[in-house]
């Protein structure tokens, strides 16, 4: 009998034995002994510990209470119960928050583990933030020093005021983080009577682009600082087109220079748009560039330099299309000093013909054409017939109106303005004596005339 009692009390102490507690440090285990002190809060301010339990046995542990008893304690644990195997951990937030200065204290246990865990609460200083900087209560706590041009100096001012009724003792005033330091104010430890305020700058002055963070610590309270840097932006790069008046149909060559050299090495994209002139149509796909057959292109320029490579060549080739419209040109992806956009317009032009031709066969006569109206307005059609001599035959200009067919034609496909028409009058009789047809091709722009000798 007395060998069982022995037993029974071993038993928590065993259990006892296999659980450990850690304060976690990032990733560094610090073991937890009688007391955990989460040290000062400001009133109103959140503090967090990250707890670790560790089973250190050879056996299962199962965690049937898991506590923080005390006013301002919560705890983020799995729910009751839950199992932690042999060797393993489970890691918790332990958090405090108040309003009221005081002296705080909880029983934080784990089975038959107990720690008495305190936190002070106090009367924090009040930041205020001034432009063009801007601050969060969090959590975290933060300060945003926006953008800055790399190698460039943003001030960010700061008021302190000890807002208790009693003189408070700032020990704590730190600034950390690659580049951001204070630049004037107080030096630590310094006091601030009750109400009194003092004024201080922290410069950030990045030397590369990038994001940037750091710290500003005052007493019981961290601040996250951020701040990004960017390059210093380019010279406006000018866009070059080879000579000549721009048409629709062509191919054309784009270069891009710098006015002066470049500062920094970069790369960016060049791009094109189109927007038409008219509303039947949205787009003209065959605006693009040839070399990828997209319609943006990686361009690069190296310190120094005012050559700027597109897609890894001096130039591009694109296409304009058969539409008329304005194909834009831009730039992104990079800093410029200036807007680069470049805008080329494509006139509206009478109706072009790749081909046209003129057959006989029995009982036809056939006026087949491939060509393209970058107006969109194409339909009306008059043909005027020649015997072999040049003479007019009767009855003169016969007039076609083909508008809407070409209309539900151009709705339809939205693939730009080339089209393919056959044109077919039936005849009676000898057609040896005809020996050719004027035809008027007619859009918004004007006419098109084109004489065809029938084969």
């Amino acid at each position: 009998m007395t060998r069982t009692i022995l037993l029974a009390l071993l038993l928590p102490l065993a259990a006892r034995a296999q659980l450990a507690l850690y304060q976690m440090n990032g990733s560094t285990e610090i073991p937890i002994g009688a007391a955990l002190d989460m040290g000062k809060v400001a009133a109103g301010d959140a503090a967090s510990v990250r707890i670790r339990v560790r089973n250190t046995g050879t056996s299962k542990v199962d965690i049937t209470r898991f506590s923080a008893d005390g006013a301002g304690f919560t705890i983020n644990r799995p729910s009751l119960p839950f199992p932690i195997a042999p060797g393993s951990v489970q890691d918790t937030l332990l958090s405090f928050s108040a309003s009221t200065p005081a002296l705080y204290s909880a029983n934080l246990q784990v089975n038959s583990v107990s720690v008495i865990v305190v936190a002070t609460v106090v009367v924090g200083p009040v930041l205020t933030v001034f432009p063009v900087c801007t601050g969060s209560d969090g959590p975290p706590p933060s300060i945003d020093f926006g953008r800055v041009q790399a190698g460039q100096l943003r001030l960010c001012n700061f008021y302190l005021r000890n807002a208790s009724a009693q003189e408070m003792t700032i020990a704590t005033f730190l600034v950390t983080g690659s580049g951001f330091q204070v630049s004037s104010g107080p030096k630590a430890p310094f006091k601030l009577a009750a109400g009194e305020t003092t004024a201080f700058v922290v410069n950030f002055t990045p030397n590369s682009a990038g994001l940037f963070s750091g710290t500003l610590a005052i007493e019981t309270r961290t601040y996250v600082l951020t701040g990004a840097a960017f390059d210093t932006p380019l010279p406006k790069p000018l866009l070059e087109f080879d000579p000549g008046p721009v048409q629709s149909a062509q191919q054309r060559r784009l270069t891009m220079r710098l006015p002066t050299a470049a500062t920094s090495t970069a790369s960016g994209f060049v791009n094109l748009a189109f927007l038409p002139d008219f509303t039947l149509v949205t787009d003209d796909p065959a605006v693009m560039f040839l070399a990828t057959g997209t319609r943006s292109l990686p361009f690069s320029v190296v310190q120094g330099s005012t050559l700027i490579s597109i897609g890894g060549q001096t130039s591009a080739m694109f296409q304009t299309g058969t539409s008329a419209g304005r194909i834009r040109f831009t730039v992104s992806g990079i800093s410029t000093d200036g807007d680069p956009t470049t805008v080329l317009t494509i006139p509206s032009t009478p109706i072009s013909l790749d081909t046209a031709t003129a057959t006989r066969r029995a009982g036809n006569l056939d006026i087949a054409v491939i060509g393209f109206d970058n107006t969109y307005a194409a339909g009306v059609m008059t043909f005027t017939f020649l015997d072999t001599s040049g003479q007019v035959i009767p009855p003169g200009a016969i007039r076609a109106d083909f508008t809407q067919d070409f209309r539900a034609f151009f709705t339809k496909t939205q693939g730009g303005s080339t089209f393919q028409v056959r044109v077919s009058f039936p005849v009676t009789g000898d057609t040896s004596g005809i020996g050719g047809v004027d035809v008027q091709f007619m859009n918004s722009a004007g006419v098109k005339l084109q004489h065809l000798d029938f084969h």
